[in-house]
């Protein structure tokens, strides 16, 4: 029998995902699972087609989860901690988290992921780099070895991370933005795109240039009434 999976999010990140579930371009996902429901708050109707059943409405919500065994958190950009905590929240409604990894990855040691990952094409993880939950490794960027990356982490895509860099929770780290080995980018902070970062990044700083410079704070909202 099928499993059902629930979407939180109809945006294009959701559409990616819905693709690579269809087209079978996943590594270890259960063939036995059907995408049933698709839910956004923020949206009339999902950014990309398909034959799913939408809601935005909060009434609908109960029901899509009381018929739902896992589920996939598609919030991107910088919103890594609104994606943790609804994923939480969800997990506390009995769902199971997915992972979703593109077949064309390398990645060292796959034990070294968190739950609900989200790995794109062409990203490559190397030797004893770890990463957390409900964090997000897009087209194309490098984690170097040794590098311990925090929960609701977005590293965007062609980013660079030198070995040995600490990513803490609810890092953004933009297109093509790279880390030089060894450094510490602390909680919530935001790398701006094409930056080149030469010395750590305290907590809730946004960086950018190269060599990146604060520029200023980075604030952090989450959205919590429908959970």
């Amino acid at each position: 029998m099928k499993k059902n999976i629930f979407f939180w999010g109809a945006k294009f990140k959701a559409g990616i995902i819905y693709n690579f579930i269809k087209k079978h371009k996943l590594i270890g996902l259960n063939k036995n699972l059907k995408i049933k429901y698709l839910f956004d708050p923020g949206l009339s109707r999902p950014q990309f087609d398909s034959s799913v059943k939408f809601s935005n409405n909060r009434s609908d919500l109960k029901n899509f989860l009381k018929d739902s065994h896992y589920f996939i958190t598609c919030i991107g950009n910088h919103y890594g901690k609104a994606r943790l905590f609804i994923s939480n929240k969800l997990e506390k409604k009995k769902l199971k988290p997915l992972r979703i990894i593109s077949k064309y990855t390398q990645i060292a040691d796959k034990k070294n992921l968190g739950k609900g990952v989200q790995i794109f094409p062409g990203v490559i993880i190397n030797e004893n780099s770890k990463i957390g939950d409900y964090t997000i490794l897009n087209t194309a960027s490098l984690i170097e070895h040794d590098c311990q990356i925090g929960s609701g982490v977005h590293i965007m895509p062609g980013a660079v991370l030198g070995g040995n860099v600490k990513i803490k929770n609810f890092v953004t780290v933009g297109i093509n933005a790279t880390i030089l080995p060894g450094l510490t980018i602390e909680e919530g902070s935001f790398i701006g795109a094409g930056s080149v970062v030469t010395k750590n990044v305290k907590k809730n700083q946004i960086v950018a240039g190269n060599p990146a410079k604060f520029l200023k704070k980075n604030l952090h909202k989450v959205i919590t009434k429908f959970l």
